[in-house]
């Protein structure tokens, strides 16, 4: 019996010296090489595109913030933003723990009135509606004339980079303003303003595009996909309802005479996300985790065993850095879907030994970015389309298999050709988004009505 006991004695210190043999070489191995120069990558400050920064107007849009207090407004609040806590999990977003200057200025979107709703911009036919109801888009437009002057303003800058600092709680301006503009250019072209219908509407493909090149969080670059979709939408009904030899904008050949630049404008906002979700890891989710340790009694070294902050960062980094790498690229190039890898590292591997927590942290995150490299893809083959619709529209002749056979080659892509229907009169292309099932929903192409196949209601008001 002796004997025995101390085997079973000899066996439990055996088995926890291997166990603690393992924490310790799990923990001297530290980050990947991989790992560790994805995560500097993510970490480095981010490069600016050329021209003239607008975050401090569009930060502002909604607020009666006159432009020569914008910056002033924004830098306030970015300073007020670093200084406060960051927001516990428990709170919410929507308990800030600070207070904006915005609050001191009046708010520039009035109260409802009955108003008719704006039009989504993933649906056609906001010509159609506003004719319907052609009184009452008069009285929202109206009744939003300002802030809606104020959103027009922002397709005269370059770019908008955030500079709160990466939290979960950052704040985020007020794109919804930006979304509103198709309405209005609907409703000028619906009751006879056609050229500043037409304007309007290729500034808006113009800012979207912008917004997709040089965003630096997803929800920048996708609601710049957003503005592409709908205002490309917009300018084909418009053309639909043209003769072919009514002169355009310039602002309209402008807004798609090259392509998406794709491979940058992923790079970058993919780096951003990163910098957003792995800054809110370092706060917001750490803390929560000390704030739960401590509610259970579990001392901070206890904590420190299982979570390492900077380890969970540079497994999380790979996810990110991977959008700008050479297979990303390539993929871009081919215009072939842009999904990243799915399968994030193995749980059971050495490195996540002594530091289970982070790893499994790193991939519940990892498969809710796997989306949004096609829904980007998909705004360049919007325009890589609406180009080519206004290329066919100056082309003399018919619109027809033979002259779309003739488009300049960086307006086709091997992996996506373009679809001409005569039948229904309409050009599309393959998109890479899932089908979306509804009235309003799409089955994986995207169509838009040819120039002038609508002429009998250009420019009729009810």
């Amino acid at each position: 019996m002796v004997r025995i006991l101390k085997w079973l004695a000899a066996g439990i210190v055996a088995l926890a010296v291997f166990v603690l043999a393992v924490y310790a070489l799990s923990r001297a191995m530290g980050p990947t090489r991989a790992e560790s120069a994805a995560l500097a990558l993510v970490d480095a400050p981010p490069q600016l595109p050329d021209g003239r920064d607008g975050f401090a107007a569009l930060y502002s849009v909604g607020h009666d913030v006159p432009p020569a207090d914008q910056a002033r407004v924004l830098a306030e609040d970015v300073r007020r933003f670093a200084a406060s806590p960051p927001l516990s999990m428990e709170q919410g977003a929507y308990a800030p723990g600070w207070r904006s200057v915005l609050d001191d200025w009046p708010r520039l979107d009035p109260p409802p009135a009955g108003d008719p709703p704006w039009c989504p911009l993933r649906e056609p036919g906001c010509i159609e509606r506003v004719r319907a109801a052609p009184d009452a888009y008069a009285g929202l437009i109206e009744r939003h004339a300002v802030l809606l002057e104020r959103s027009a303003a922002l397709a005269g800058y370059d770019y908008f980079r955030n500079p709160f600092a990466a939290r979960l709680d950052m704040p985020i301006p007020a794109y919804q303003s930006l979304t509103h503009l198709p309405t209005r250019n609907a409703w000028r072209f619906a009751r006879g303003e056609l050229d500043a219908g037409l304007a309007g509407t290729c500034d808006g493909v113009a800012l979207g595009r912008r917004m997709v090149e040089s965003g630096d969080t997803l929800i920048a670059s996708v609601i710049g996909a957003a503005l592409v979709q709908g205002n490309a939408t917009l300018l084909a009904e418009m053309l639909a309802e043209l003769p072919r030899q009514h002169p355009l904008p310039a602002q309209c050949s402008e807004a798609v005479a090259r392509p998406l630049a794709l491979e940058q404008g992923v790079c970058r906002v993919m780096l951003g996300e990163g910098r957003f979700s792995i800054g809110g890891m370092r706060t917001q989710i750490t803390g929560q985790i000390a704030a739960e340790a401590s509610g259970h009694d579990v001392p901070a070294w206890g904590t420190r065993l299982l979570f390492d902050r900077e380890r969970t960062a540079a497994r999380m980094a790979p996810t990110f850095a991977w959008y700008c790498g050479d297979q990303a690229r390539a993929l871009v190039a081919a215009d072939r879907p842009l999904v990243g890898p799915t399968t994030p590292p193995s749980l059971w591997s050495l490195r996540c030994a002594s530091n289970p927590v982070g790893c499994i942290l790193a991939d519940i995150a990892q498969p809710a970015y796997a989306d949004y490299g096609v829904r980007l893809q998909d705004a360049g083959a919007r325009l890589r389309t609406t180009a080519a619709l206004l290329w066919l529209r100056g082309h003399d002749g018919p619109i027809d298999e033979a002259a779309l056979s003739r488009a300049p080659a960086p307006l086709r892509s091997p992996e996506r050709p373009l679809r001409l229907d005569l039948a229904t009169a309409t050009l599309g292309t393959a998109v890479y988004e899932k089908p979306r099932p509804g009235t309003h929903g799409h089955d994986g192409t995207w169509s838009v009505p040819l120039p002038g196949s609508r002429l009998q209601s250009a420019g009729v008001s009810p």
